[in-house]
């Protein structure tokens, strides 16, 4: 039986497969040669670029542990073609892959192989022309600075961005020293546009050199402490505005030979300010106090606005100081011949006559002031007059007064006359008493 099995697969191979073999064997050839050549014209090789794509470093901490920072000088991105199959290829976008270097295989140039690999397939081959990633190694240096606060934009209409709470105000810069050398301040910007009400932020830190320019901030780590930190907390105070006149209060005495006569010129005339509504409900001016002591002729001086504010009220107006100019005026001297005929007698009892001596011309009357004030008084419009209200019979010295100079003008006061004074029945050439 075993035998007859043996002899059919012999008589099988000898007629089935051996018959005409050479033919059967070329035409399996062909059969796989037209498959490739279907193959490869329906899916064909195909390459393609792709241009730009990030290198991501990594081991970077083997830099940092020896006290020291990098810099990218060349391979930040890398350019490279992609080989395989066009269904595969098609279906590929720079999303699809990773370039990565290798910080702690630097060579002794500073240089790290930048290996690309794609995170979709692994049916591809990457070339990426064997490019570096070049770095430049500096010392770590630190830098304490304070945060400043800037406002951009502008609260709402009748609000006034006040104060500002900054936590932490102090920072730790670390970076390279040449980048650290650069920074001159360090800010945060903090929009305010149309604020009406106090609000918090969280804002990132930024660096600026001594000119106000904006430093890469790819370059710094900020620490608060031995924390370190990506942003900081700004909290801000919005108030109400109200606008003030100004009032100008002008004390003391000028330098000698001058006079303040209460002339003087300012400006601004409004300023705006602002505070808690509390706070602004009791103000109703601005008060600005001016001392003249020692002041000449057109004494100048500028106040600084926000020194005459009170606590808790801020200054709003863009103007800094109220400019005032305070007119001092020289003093004149001028004389006036105070004639008898202007000389008003008043108040002689009745019974009693009273006269000026013929030989009498009249009085001089020495007034000191401004040439304005001093030139307007004449003999006549002086408004001389003696009281005779205490004098007896016979001859008697009266001193002069004036209804119309004030007597802050009058240098000779306590001028006397002499008035002759009779008893009615006796009197001779007298002068009338004035009713």
């Amino acid at each position: 039986m075993k035998k007859n099995v043996l002899d059919n697969i012999k008589n099988f191979i000898k007629t089935v497969l051996m018959n005409n073999f050479l033919y059967k064997a070329l035409s399996l050839a062909i059969a796989v040669v037209a498959w490739l050549i279907i193959v490869n014209v329906a899916d064909p090789v195909t390459s393609k670029t792709f241009k730009g794509l990030d290198v991501e470093v990594i081991n970077n901490s083997a830099i940092y542990s020896l006290d020291q920072v990098y810099e990218v000088v060349e391979g930040n991105t890398v350019d490279f073609t992609v080989r395989g199959k066009a269904s595969v290829i098609k279906n590929l976008s720079l999303s699809d892959f990773t370039a990565t270097a290798d910080l702690s295989k630097l060579s002794p140039v500073y240089a790290a192989d930048i290996n690309v690999v794609c995170n979709k397939t692994d049916n591809v081959e990457i070339d990426s022309g064997n490019k570096m990633l070049v770095v430049k190694l500096e010392d770590i240096a630190k830098k304490n600075m304070q945060v400043t606060v800037e406002a951009v934009g502008d609260a709402a209409e009748g609000y006034y961005v006040g104060d500002y709470e900054v936590k932490p105000n102090m920072l730790m810069l670390s970076g390279g020293k040449s980048k650290i050398d650069q920074v001159d301040s360090v800010k945060v910007l903090v929009d305010v546009s149309g604020a009406k009400r106090n609000f918090a932020s969280q804002l990132v830190p930024v660096a600026y050199d001594k000119d106000g320019n904006e430093l890469d901030s790819s370059y710094y780590t900020f620490y608060n402490g031995d924390v370190r930190i990506s942003d900081i907390h700004v909290g801000v105070t919005i108030y109400n505005t109200k606008t003030l006149p100004v009032v100008i209060n002008v004390s003391g005495t000028p330098e000698a030979g001058y006079v303040y006569d209460g002339e003087y010129e300012f400006t601004p005339e409004v300023v705006t300010v602002g505070g808690s509504n509390k706070r602004l409900s009791k103000l109703e001016a601005l008060e600005i106090p001016v001392d003249i002591n020692g002041a000449g002729e057109n004494y100048e001086v500028n106040v600084d606005i926000a020194s005459c504010l009170p606590a808790g009220v801020k200054l709003v107006s863009e103007e800094e100081n109220i400019s005032i100019r305070v007119k001092m005026k020289k003093l004149v001297s001028n004389s006036i011949l105070i004639s008898l005929d202007d000389i008003e007698m008043r108040n002689l009892r009745a019974g009693l006559t009273a006269s000026f001596p013929s030989q009498s011309t009249g009085i001089s009357l020495v007034l000191n002031g401004t040439d304005e004030q001093v030139s307007s008084y004449t003999s006549e419009n002086a408004g001389a007059y003696i009281d005779l209200s205490n004098v007896r019979e016979g001859q008697c010295y009266v001193s002069v007064k004036y209804d119309n100079i004030p007597s802050n003008l009058i240098v000779s006061d306590n001028t006397m006359v002499e008035v002759n004074v009779s008893s009615a029945d006796n009197a001779g050439e007298t002068a009338s008493p004035a009713p």
